[in-house]
């Protein structure tokens, strides 16, 4: 398989997170409705793909210039925290408990360009200490408006207002017809997102995976897509030559995964419960609604065994019987991981 790197840049507000699963669920949509984007059509493809995956999406994560160097910003390991060791200068326990809370606060690791993780808490930042760092590249006008907007992070809750009417009444009311809010997420102004993925060539190339990713930010992604959320473009895409799983003791996911049972010595990862919904033709069809799916969390750790270390670039499995409506369906229980070694 190849791995690229492409850039996502945020056009509106999401209503729903850039996580690997859902990217991947959304490129088999456009699949199903454009054969040319997969050589020998979708059916074809997810029929195998337990065995032989054609495409691996990590979730988006940003990507910023910093000091004349480039780095990427993914989800801080999901490990105790007395495995990543004392920050220097810390002699006493005193200061070691003065300093728990702001250590905890320190949620995003960043990675170097080469794709080769140092964990270590230098390299750990809280979220608004990212937003500093990411913004400092950005221009005059664009640090202005993001200090406008209250936006000291990288990405800012918004409240926007729903209504259901009453076609008998032309009004709200109460039960399924009261006004509601639901949370949207917007991005820093300027900020550039980049998305992995691991490509099999005979399946599609990664023109064809740029077309469905193009037409997926045209129309939206995830939740109220129909309202003008979930709108990106894409930048640039560059190949990257992945880095080993045997070159670190440890494996970092960069999406919610589904790992094979017993594969591992040890596993460290936050659940994240995945309430799927079907869309386009099969919203009408009585089960919107697939099975509830717990994952493993961006971020989860790995030790994997000296005798059976991933060849691949990515660790997991598909995951099938999600849904009731199209018992077919099958969901990416796969990541894409970056091996790095735990502080001794």
């Amino acid at each position: 398989m190849r791995t690229y790197a492409i850039t996502i840049k945020p056009e509106s507000s999401f209503g729903t997170p850039l996580k690997g699963n859902t990217i991947f669920g959304q490129f088999c949509w456009q699949a199903a409705e454009d054969p040319e984007i997969l050589n020998g059509g979708l059916d074809r493809w997810i029929k195998v793909y337990h065995e032989r995956p054609f495409a691996v999406f990590s979730s988006a994560w940003p990507r910023f210039e910093y000091e004349n160097k480039w780095f990427y910003a993914v989800r801080r390991p999901e490990l105790p925290p007395f495995m990543l060791g004392d920050p220097e200068g810390i002699t006493s326990c005193e200061e070691r408990l003065a300093r728990r809370k702001e250590n905890k606060a320190k949620r995003w690791l960043l990675v170097s360009d080469d794709l080769n993780p140092q964990l270590s808490w230098d390299n750990l930042v809280n979220g608004k200490e990212l937003g500093r760092r990411v913004a400092a590249s950005f221009s005059k006008e664009e640090r202005g408006l993001n200090s406008s907007l209250g936006i000291h992070g990288i990405v800012i809750q918004a409240e926007q207002q729903h209504n259901t009417i009453n076609r008998l009444t032309m009004t709200t009311g109460k039960g399924m017809f009261a006004p509601y809010v639901m949370n949207n997420t917007w991005h820093l102004p300027g900020m550039e997102l980049v998305l992995f993925v691991a490509i099999d060539e005979e399946v599609c190339t990664i023109e064809q995976v740029e077309k469905g990713l193009e037409r997926m930010g045209e129309w939206g992604f995830g939740r109220d897509a129909s309202t003008g959320l979930g709108r990106f473009s894409l930048g640039e895409t560059d190949e990257i030559n992945w880095p080993r799983p045997a070159d670190g003791t440890a494996l970092l996911s960069l999406s919610p995964c589904v790992p094979e049972p017993g594969r591992f010595q040890e596993m460290f990862f936050a659940p994240f419960t995945r309430f799927g919904r079907h869309g386009a033709q099969l919203l009408h069809k009585g089960k919107p609604f697939k099975n509830p799916m717990v994952m493993a969390d961006e971020g989860a750790v790995f030790l994997p065994k000296p005798d059976d270390i991933p060849e691949t670039p990515y660790i997991g499995q598909a995951v099938t019987g999600i849904s009731k409506a199209m018992p077919e369906a099958v969901a990416q229980g796969y990541s894409l991981v970056l091996p790095f070694n735990i502080p001794s």
